[in-house]
């Protein structure tokens, strides 16, 4: 049993784009091994590229006081079976297609380990779709981040329908021993929680700005300068209820006309029609050109890495549970 304890746990990243290599960073930041796979080698190279530039910004921000120990936890693999025959949870971050996941999990499936949990970080596609030809399905499931979650902690656990549940209190305890944020949705359903909201939000903004109301610049001042600040410590809810003197039922008592007379004029299903997203883009590429996209990711990143230290300190200051 002492030998068990002292065992360092194993995290196998397959697909190390964007999301793949910031799971990294939540696994090996909290004292795990990590190993790397991607189809592509070159993937895997700008990942260690760019992870060693995380790590210094996080030591920068004062989240990270050993970055060399950290990396020195995360590993390359030159094959998929040797990059999950070790590990005890397995998080797949490969493209956003259904045939693609299918077949890497039969593979993940055949070569890890009996008692390791697989997870997928899609972010729209309910397990269903790509795990029931999976033989182990029972340990596979998805565990959806928010991009980048080395930064934000929300981690989105949904079930596919033959998930046993022991996988989901499991996968539930690690993402929390791993500094992140879960939560576990009872049922599946297209989207799970966070992009359900998030392409609600779009599609009225697509709409509005099709419509030809306001401006691309318009929409994200409203979120910055706006609704966001509350949003960064408060969901929706609480803001309501902040807003009324009777708390939440009574805002909704107020407001309840006008709620619904907007809510009938809504257009979240707007198409993204190629004018609409031309116009959108058009706009954030004078302001972002495209070729500067990774740097202002990394902006974008000690920009978050700052915001997170100031809710840690609201949060120290009137915890929210």
């Amino acid at each position: 049993m002492a030998g068990e304890a002292m065992r360092i746990m194993q995290a196998s990243c397959i697909g190390v784009g964007n999301v793949g290599r910031s799971w990294a960073i939540v696994f090996a930041r909290a004292g795990w091994n990590v190993v790397l796979w991607d189809r592509d080698p070159a993937s895997v190279e700008r990942a260690l590229s760019m992870i060693g530039i995380a790590a210094a910004d996080l030591k920068a921000a004062g989240l990270l006081p050993d970055p060399d120990s950290m990396l020195a936890r995360i590993s390359a693999s030159a094959t998929l079976a040797e990059a999950v025959a070790d590990a005890d949870f397995v998080q797949e971050s490969a493209s956003e297609v259904v045939a693609i996941k299918q077949e890497l999990f039969v593979q993940m499936d055949a070569h890890a380990a009996a008692g390791a949990i697989i997870a997928s970080s899609t972010s729209a596609i309910p397990g269903s779709a790509f795990l029931e030809s999976v033989p182990g399905r029972a340990r596979c499931l998805i565990a959806h981040p928010v991009n980048p979650p080395h930064i934000i902690p929300l981690v989105e656990i949904c079930a596919a329908p033959w998930t046993e549940p022991g996988i989901v209190d499991r996968t539930y305890k690690i993402m929390e021993e791993v500094g992140q944020s879960p939560v576990v949705l009872n049922r599946e359903i297209d989207g799970f929680l966070l992009n359900r909201l998030q392409f609600a939000l779009l599609g009225e903004a697509l709409h509005l700005v099709g419509e030809g109301v306001c401006s691309p610049g318009d929409i994200d001042r409203v979120l910055t300068q706006g609704l966001a600040l509350r949003w960064a410590f408060i969901g929706p809810f609480a803001v309501g209820h902040l807003n009324a003197t009777q708390g939440l039922k009574g805002y909704f008592d107020v407001l309840r006309e006008a709620i619904g007379r907007v809510q009938a004029s809504l257009r979240t299903d707007y198409p993204p029609d190629a004018r609409t997203v031309g116009l959108a883009h058009d706009a954030l590429a004078r302001r972002i050109p495209v070729e500067e996209i990774p740097e202002r990711q990394i902006w974008r990143d000690r920009r978050l890495m700052a915001l997170r230290q100031h809710l840690a300190e609201a949060e120290r200051a009137f915890p929210s549970s």
